[in-house]
């Protein structure tokens, strides 16, 4: 009898675990809010201002960020498939000069020594012998032979801060590209040695975003972004991007290498094709022909049907694109990725790491425009930074989770109660990244979830919702990680918290009017009434939780609890008995009391865990 080898099993015919399943789901998500919803709202604006300057700059911005993503795309292709075709220390000097080119024009529009726009003209008024005289600085100086005519380039179409910004993002990452050639190709950079890199990155990362939001969110003045204490904040979220960027590198270029077959084709098609030559090179000559073209279109249009100008002596300084042409605008740049989400559910059982190489390219290009076309505006600045580290840290966990799988996978039914999990887990990550998105106060859109709330300190519902969302989003994928039934008092413990927070959420929404403890019982509120309610439920939930992990004789666990409840209950003490009181900071210390609790709910082991002892003879 013939001996026949069977097929291997392809990636996408494996089982897939539902954690892994969220959290991809979850990543295809932001990237459609983004690229669909976001970015046609985008075009339609900038293209329906009074001016085209933020047209010219964003078109700009956008089509040299595509350049330079598929240079790094060509870098990755040259060196690594199969061997470098250029030596690499051509691609890691030409990163290190772009660095110094980026540096040396942010440094330069810093200390002032240029302008930040280009070609750029400053008005201002002199009382000179009891008359108003107005006179205009230009710059360049006109008459030198580099300055652009006027008749192709609208005044402050070009952002200097922004291309220097840009130059830091590209260089270094076509210079750590081409630093790590010799050990990714060698093998060296395996195993135990990558896993510590992506680890320590992706930990200073968030660490540093966690610094900056915190004491934004608190003490703003610290950061204030039109101050030079500003520019420190901007540093740390700046390290922060590069970090996360670095994480995602250094892990999915060793998986690139090894699956050649597979990633190198899509980084041609989306990097070399798609992003240099469709969209960069587009987006470039649009912005080198926009401001005649304009003009052209309104000698032709004289009903100014397509275009509009608002001083007859001012064409085309005056002039825009009517509303019906933004639509149109609209309705192309909506169409080009939506299409492409099409053919992506349509090739993802047959051509997976072709879609996951395009979505990677998708997410980091969206987050680098975030902050590049924000840079006009030193209060946007800032806020655009820290939204594109948090999208740098969503393309590196996204990446990972669909190469990894990091929860069992064996078939059992999800039942009721995991189908609402799922859901759940689905929506607190919507919330969650709703958040963050409502935080910015952006030209091109408004609070999209939660709105912005400045409050004492600079306390804001958009930081809160943030941290509550993202904690009990991070409890529900833990629970589906495991997958594993609960006993009756970890059910009755989770029930108890899950309670307190509803109960304490409540009470924080109404706010407190008198200080019970001062005043005594008769000046409680509604909301202390709520808030004191879910005290009773937290206690209750955190004892259940004590005892439970008492009763598995589990002492480590035992301890979380009780000492993540004493430090909540200091902390609330403690501020509570400051000279200025911030009542959100002493709600904040009975949330972090159960913290120890919810961990234990959904990764503690059960007093009577059968499962875990059968578990464990079959392995034996």
């Amino acid at each position: 009898m013939a001996i026949t080898a069977a097929a291997p099993t392809r990636e996408h015919e494996r089982p897939m675990s539902w954690a892994r399943a969220v959290v991809m789901a979850a990543g295809f998500f932001f990237l459609a809010i983004i690229l669909v919803g976001q970015v046609p709202g985008y075009f339609f604006t900038i293209s329906t201002l009074a001016k085209l300057t933020r047209l010219e700059q964003g078109f700009l911005d956008m089509g040299l960020l595509s350049v330079g993503l598929g240079v790094i795309a060509l870098e990755i292709a040259l060196l690594y498939d199969p061997r470098p075709l250029i030596p690499w220390p051509i691609f890691a000097v030409l990163g290190a000069g772009i660095t110094a080119i980026g540096a040396f024009f942010d440094f330069q529009v810093f200390t002032g020594a240029w302008h930040e726009y280009l070609p750029d003209a400053i008005t201002s008024t002199q009382v000179v012998n009891g008359k108003n005289v107005v006179s205009t600085t230009y710059w360049p100086i006109p008459g030198q032979s580099w300055l652009l005519a006027p008749a192709w380039l609208q005044p402050q179409g070009i952002d200097l801060k922004a291309i220097g910004l840009l130059g830091l993002v590209i260089g270094p990452g076509i210079l750590v590209i081409a630093l790590l050639t010799p050990s990714i190709l060698s093998g060296r950079i395996f195993g135990p040695a990558r896993d510590y890199i992506v680890r320590v990155a992706i930990a200073a990362s968030i660490a540093l975003i966690a610094v900056w939001l915190t004491i934004y969110t608190f003490a703003p003045v610290v950061f204030d972004p039109t101050g030079t204490a500003g520019v420190v904040g901007n540093i740390l979220l700046y390290v922060a991007m590069i970090l996360a960027l670095l994480g995602l590198v250094v892990w999915l270029l060793p998986i690139m290498t090894r699956n050649r077959q597979q990633f190198m084709p899509a980084n041609y098609l989306h990097g070399v094709v798609g992003l240099f030559g469709s969209i960069g090179v587009p987006l470039l000559v649009i912005w080198a022909a926009i401001y005649p073209v304009v003009y052209l279109i309104h000698q032709a249009d004289p009903s100014q049907f397509w275009v509009q100008c608002a001083q007859k002596t001012q064409i085309p300084a005056s002039c825009t694109f009517t509303p019906f042409t933004g639509y149109i605008i609209c309705a192309i740049v909506f169409s080009i990725p939506f299409g492409l989400f099409m053919m992506g559910l349509y090739f993802w059982s047959t051509r997976r790491n072709t879609i996951v190489l395009g979505g990677t390219y998708g997410i980091v290009w969206a987050g680098l425009v975030v902050t590049l076309i924000h840079q006009d505006d030193p209060k946007q600045t800032p806020i655009g930074l820290l939204i594109a580290a948090c999208i740098m840290l969503l393309a590196f966990v996204w990446t990972w989770a669909t190469q990894v799988e990091f929860a069992p996978v064996r078939p059992e039914p999800l039942g009721c109660t995991g189908q609402w999990l799922v859901l759940g887990t689905l929506l607190l990550v919507y919330l969650m990244g709703f958040s963050l998105l409502s935080m910015p106060s952006f030209f091109e859109v408004e609070a999209l979830a939660l709105f912005y709330q400045p409050g004492i300190g600079g306390l804001h519902d958009a930081f809160w919702g943030m941290l509550l969302m993202g904690g009990f989003a991070a409890f529900q994928i833990t629970v589906l990680v495991r997958r594993k039934p609960m006993s009756k008092v970890r059910k009755f413990a989770m029930w108890a918290l899950l309670f307190a927070v509803v109960f304490e959420m409540v009470g924080s929404i109404m706010g407190f009017r008198w200080d019970v403890l001062y005043y005594g019982v008769d000046a409680m509120g509604g909301g202390q009434a709520w808030f004191l309610a879910g005290i009773c439920f937290e206690v209750v939930g955190i004892l259940a939780a004590l005892y439970a992990a008492v009763q598995a004789g589990s002492p480590r666990w035992a301890l979380i609890v009780l000492v993540v409840a004493l430090i909540g209950a200091a902390e609330a003490v403690i501020i509570y008995n400051m000279p200025f009181v911030y009542e959100e900071l002493v709600e904040l210390g009975f949330f972090i009391a159960m913290v120890g609790a919810f961990a234990y709910v959904a990764a503690g082991p059960d007093p009577d865990d059968q499962y875990a002892l059968a578990a464990e003879g079959a392995l034996a």
